[in-house]
């Protein structure tokens, strides 16, 4: 059985911020909630970007392999980011926190990363599925903090883990969900928890069974409340897939994206659908030379790194051309003031995307609608100009044009010897393998001074000797040595040293071993033929005893024992 999502969703900028830094999506088979931070811009670009990234994946049939694509789309919105931060600088410290699901046949696959939240009910049981990654969650799980101290902590909203150029390589809290027919979710972020809690969340769940009336109660009551920070919500309800129409569910792997030659002119779609299939090249081929009038054409779009593309092509089995992610990088540069944007609103990157989103039904809120919807935020309008200067200033604004995405290039990545890397890394190698054979011998000299100054006591030929080293072996190396073989036979000491002897006894030094000889030689036993002479009593006279009067005198006693 498949399954797929009911949902609504709805983000408001609160009472205090001047933008939304926060993002949402949902679809029938995709839900994601983004909550934005850094920089001026930095936050409602980085939770568009990551929005808009993993929206070609609201699809069916993945038949077992959600979580790898999952995971590999939330690494690439983190590669774009850090795209984004080396062409403008003012971006940089942007992240934002992440919080998806994706469902797999019967199964919901959730990525997770910062302080948004997964809420489910489901079979009367209510509980929270993430984990908040924030400094005050860590205290409160090693029980340095109580539940009412983790409230009111003057850093509760310092986060561990986010998306951005913060970190290559992000922690996902990643998990696989058995799902089943009418269980209800809501992922929020930490705007609608700061002021609603938890237990009125639990209600709203249960009162109703419609989905807009839950995002809008939970909403409202975050904005009665003042509202500090951005507002967040997709409300979920798990259905059987059968309920939607065939045009929904049909397969559709990847959102076809227009492909363009080197003067930016379009040439035809990737992937190419299955009708055309056949006469892909030779459409393609005429489509540069017979292009009608007033086709879609742009100046030139900027890709995203080759090692990216063929990571996901190695990781997928497939070549994707120019990708969905291609098409959000160009949203963002011209979105976030790094690229002018054309003068013509339809022949934008943001109506480029547009188009493509709107090939399935879904709802996107936040910074992202604004990205796709007007192709700017409000906040980067105002000081592009100030920006760009900045960027030509520090030699940042570059156009990053590169030859046709074709298979052909694909393969000359995996050819060593056509493909090289244009960046200079034998000096950085060269460094980190010296740098490493140093760290390893000094780790060796180390090793050897310290067991040069270890001494035990052990057995040597049965009689008691002094080593100097460990007694451990490496192959066919010795670490120790013997330094003096005693006369201490080790079958004359007591059972007890004789086992301590074999185990080795551990001496501080030198003189320490010494001692520990001169102890064990004391203990020997005398050695075999030797005759010790013990003087003899003689025994008392038992009838002498038996017949003592009881009154007499211990010197009459003795005077008795002397005859």
């Amino acid at each position: 059985m498949s399954l797929a999502f009911r949902f609504a969703a709805r983000s408001e900028v609160g009472k205090v911020r001047a933008k939304n830094d926060d993002s949402a999506y949902a679809g029938h088979y995709l839900a994601v909630v983004a909550d934005g931070m850094g920089g001026h811009v930095g936050g409602d670009v980085a939770s568009a970007t990551t929005v808009l990234d993993l929206t070609p994946l609201d699809h069916a049939g993945y038949e077992g392999s959600a979580g790898v694509y999952l995971a590999d789309e939330i690494q690439t919105a983190n590669i774009i980011m850090n795209e984004l931060v080396s062409l403008n600088p003012l971006l940089s410290g942007m992240g934002t926190t992440c919080t998806a699901l994706l469902i797999d046949g019967d199964t919901i696959e959730l990525a997770h990363i910062g302080d948004s939240r997964a809420y489910r009910l489901r079979d009367g049981v209510f509980e929270q599925i993430t984990t908040d990654h924030t400094f005050v969650q860590r205290l409160l799980q090693e029980g340095r903090i109580t539940a009412e101290e983790a409230a009111n902590h003057p850093h509760k909203n310092v986060i561990m883990r986010v998306l951005g150029d913060v970190d290559a390589s992000p922690e996902l809290e990643l998990q696989t969900l058995d799902a089943r027919i009418g269980e209800k979710w809501i992922l929020s972020s930490d705007g609608l928890d700061n002021r609603v809690e938890v237990d009125e969340i639990e209600a709203v769940m249960r009162s109703t069974a419609d989905l807009k009336q839950m995002v809008d109660v939970l909403t409202n009551m975050t904005l009665e409340r003042g509202a500090p920070d951005n507002v967040t919500l997709v409300a979920l309800q798990v259905i059987d897939e059968d309920s939607l129409s065939e045009t929904v569910t049909a397969p559709q792997t990847i959102i076809p994206v227009r492909k363009y030659d080197e003067s930016g002119e379009q040439v035809g779609l990737h992937p190419v659908p299955d009708a055309q299939a056949e006469t892909s090249a030779e459409v393609d081929c005429e489509a540069v030379d017979a292009a009608p009038e007033g086709h879609h054409r742009i100046p030139w779009r900027r890709r995203l790194p080759q090692e990216t593309k063929l990571r996901n092509a190695l990781r997928h089995g497939k070549w994707r051309g120019e990708s969905f992610s291609d098409g959000v990088l160009n949203v963002m540069t011209q979105t976030a003031g790094v690229d002018e944007r054309p003068t013509d609103a339809d022949e934008s990157s943001a109506s480029v995307l547009r188009t493509e989103l709107q090939q399935r039904p879904h709802i996107l809120v936040g910074s992202a609608a604004n990205a796709t919807e007007t192709g700017q935020f409000p906040t980067v309008t105002e000081h592009t100009m100030q920006r760009r200067a900045t960027l030509a200033e520090t030699g940042g604004l570059h156009s990053q044009e590169k030859t046709a995405e074709l298979p052909e290039e694909f393969r000359a990545l995996l050819d060593d010897e056509s493909y090289e890397d244009p960046r200079p890394r034998w000096a950085v190698r060269i460094f980190a393998t010296l740098l490493t054979l140093a760290v390893l011998g000094a780790s060796i000299w180390s090793a050897l001074n310290w067991v040069s100054h270890q001494y035990y006591v052990g057995v040597q030929n049965n009689k008691v000797a002094v080593y100097n080293g460990v007694p451990q072996s490496v192959g066919p190396i010795h670490l120790y040595e013997l330094v003096e073989e005693t006369d201490v036979e080790v079958n004359n000491l007591p059972s007890y040293s004789q086992t301590l002897l074999r185990d080795t006894i551990t001496a501080k030094d030198r003189d320490d071993a010494q001692r520990i000889v001169d102890d064990l030689r004391k203990e020997a036993a005398p050695e075999p033929g030797r005759v010790t002479t013990v003087p003899a009593t003689p025994p008392a006279s038992s009838s002498a005893s038996a017949s003592a009067p009881a009154s007499e005198t211990p010197s009459d006693r003795a005077s008795e024992g002397g005859q």
